[in-house]
């Protein structure tokens, strides 16, 4: 094992955890992690801000999505069909299929996110989290895309 992949390691969450950007606006909240569920799911409380930004085309190869909308308005685009979402509506992505959502509300969209099985996603969470943190959140394509590479099982871009 390399030194960044256990320094990976030690950023495993625990329930009610929170990863905030404050350039971003996004807020993300640890219902339930890996080990709370004994791998069988992650299930975080996302919150974008108002307009956020379009994430790059993914998919999970592994694992299936849930997402039902607490308030605000998502957008999404699943295998090339988009749709809008609103308070109460849910949205199931098959593991393989690529998709993309993000707030497009005029205020802050908030969801529960569920993601089966866990895998090392809350892992890949924080991952992302520290690499952002470490720019002091100034966007940095190249070091996310380097972060996602190391979890290949969970997430590819399309």
């Amino acid at each position: 094992m390399t030194a960044q992949d256990e320094q990976a390691t030690r950023r495993v969450p625990e329930v009610g955890a929170e990863l905030v950007n404050p350039v971003a606006g996004s807020r993300t909240v640890f219902r339930a992690t890996a080990a709370s569920t004994g791998g069988a799911y992650v299930e975080v409380e996302q919150t974008y801000r108002a307009h956020s930004p379009k994430p790059p085309l993914h998919l999970h190869p592994n694992q299936d999505e849930h997402f039902t909308v607490l308030s605000g308005h998502l957008h999404a685009v699943l295998d090339g069909v988009e749709s809008d979402l609103f308070a109460g509506d849910e949205l199931e992505v098959p593991r393989g299929v690529a998709h993309q959502m993000w707030g497009a509300a005029d205020e802050p969209t908030v969801i529960v996110w569920r993601t089966t099985p866990a895998l090392r996603t809350d892992q890949l969470y924080c991952d992302l989290w520290s690499a952002a943190a470490e720019t002091e959140f100034v966007p940095d394509v190249v070091r996310a895309y380097q972060v996602t590479l190391r979890y290949a099982e969970e997430f590819q871009l399309c």
